[in-house]
């Protein structure tokens, strides 16, 4: 395809426009169902894009870097059409991560249809799919690369969950005898930058239930209080991002476990950057807390943070205690903080007409947030077995 433009300087974000041309059967393929293909290409790319069926062009607006890219991805799905799609890595590129999957579970990270891709696409904000890079051609290992395109946050998610796949799938493939993750090969450019890693933990069958949660919702609710890209990959946490958030997702995981055999232990919560603190009545801590601890769980989903409090089982003396709300995110701990507000008043308000709503006691698997070390906004946060593999 021909492509039409006027050049800013390399580098510059200022706004450019590309036209390229296309035949009538890769604009429809380009355009997907329902313009779904084309959406996800601007998204990945950062471009608006246009198509024009009549006129058979393809509009690409934005920053030089996000048109060059997105004139590659419709390239490599216009390739996905005709056969199968050849990668160039000889030229260093900062939006490509390629990771070689077994020939034993291509088809399960595929999943029926390409729906499981699909789905990782969606969640991740990548393009994703199998091709041969040019210096895997000769190889007939039974290996396919899966070629991942995004953000380099989006891609480590994307290609953490890959490997949780393939683990499950193919037991020691991605985790050593030593319980440690196998280094991954990377292509010219596809490089960490400044504090960026993974770091991992291990988890036995119990804890690994507990912090996966019903479907994976535990694990989904510690990354994105943290702020940290947290997947399990066999009996792995494995968490991905820079320093500060791989330490917080850390300090959650290990406050979260700690809540299934006991009580959390969180030092010196007043100087934490991550950490709002709100006094709860003891005598609306049952109220806040919701049967089985499902109210408290509804403030966390609302406002993506993690919350418990630091009272003292062993003391029913004090009239309040403190409510720890947890994430790197400001303005989620606020609104956190806004809700727990209004439940207090609501249940003031009611008094003695205020319905019963549970919270006592007893840990375990059945109530998700841990609220209290024990005796007030009881039980334990995670429930249900491994729903799916992380």
């Amino acid at each position: 395809s021909k492509s039409r433009s006027k050049s800013p300087a390399k580098g510059s974000n200022e706004r450019v426009t590309r036209v390229i041309d296309v035949d009538k059967d890769d604009a429809a393929f380009v355009l997907g169902r329902g313009g779904s293909t084309k959406r996800k290409i601007a998204r990945v790319s950062g471009t608006e894009i246009e198509l024009d069926e009549h006129a058979l062009t393809i509009t690409l607006s934005g920053t030089a870097e996000g048109c060059s890219h997105g004139i590659d991805y419709i390239d490599y799905v216009r390739q996905q059409r005709v056969g199968p799609v050849t990668i160039s890595t000889e030229k260093e590129r900062n939006d490509f991560t390629a990771y070689a999957v077994p020939g034993d579970c291509i088809g399960f990270v595929m999943g029926r249809g390409g729906a499981t891709l699909r789905s990782m696409e969606e969640e991740w904000g990548v393009l994703m799919f199998f091709a041969k890079t040019a210096d895997q051609r000769s190889k007939d290992d039974g290996e396919e690369q899966l070629c991942i395109f995004g953000p380099l946050a989006a891609r480590r998610g994307a290609e953490l969950k890959t490997m949780s796949a393939v683990e499950h799938k193919h037991p020691g493939y991605c985790v050593s005898s030593k319980g440690e993750l196998r280094s991954v090969e990377r292509v010219p450019g596809d490089e960490d930058v400044d504090s960026w890693g993974v770091d991992s933990t291990p988890l036995n069958d119990d804890s690994f239930s507990y912090a996966l949660g019903a479907q994976g919702s535990t694990r989904r609710k510690l990354a994105a209080a943290s702020g940290c890209i947290i997947e399990y990959v066999g009996r792995l946490a494995c968490f991905a991002g820079y320093k500060q958030d791989r330490r917080r997702g850390k300090d959650y995981l290990r406050w979260l476990l700690e809540q299934r055999t006991g009580s959390s232990n969180v030092e010196n919560p007043k100087e934490r950057d991550d950490c709002t603190m709100v006094k709860v009545p003891a005598t609306s801590v049952a109220f806040l807390t919701g049967h089985r601890g499902e109210s408290l769980r509804q403030i966390e989903r609302e406002s993506s943070t993690f919350c418990f409090s630091d009272g003292d089982r062993n003391d029913r003396s004090k009239p309040f205690e403190n409510l720890l709300i947890f994430s790197f995110s400001r303005s989620a701990r606020e609104h956190a903080a806004e809700i727990v507000e209004d439940r207090i008043a609501q249940h003031k308000r009611l008094g003695d007409r205020a319905p019963p709503m549970g919270g006592g006691g007893g840990g375990g698997y059945g109530s998700s947030m841990q609220f209290s070390r024990g005796g007030g906004m009881g039980g334990g946060m995670g429930g249900g077995g491994a729903g799916n593999y992380g």
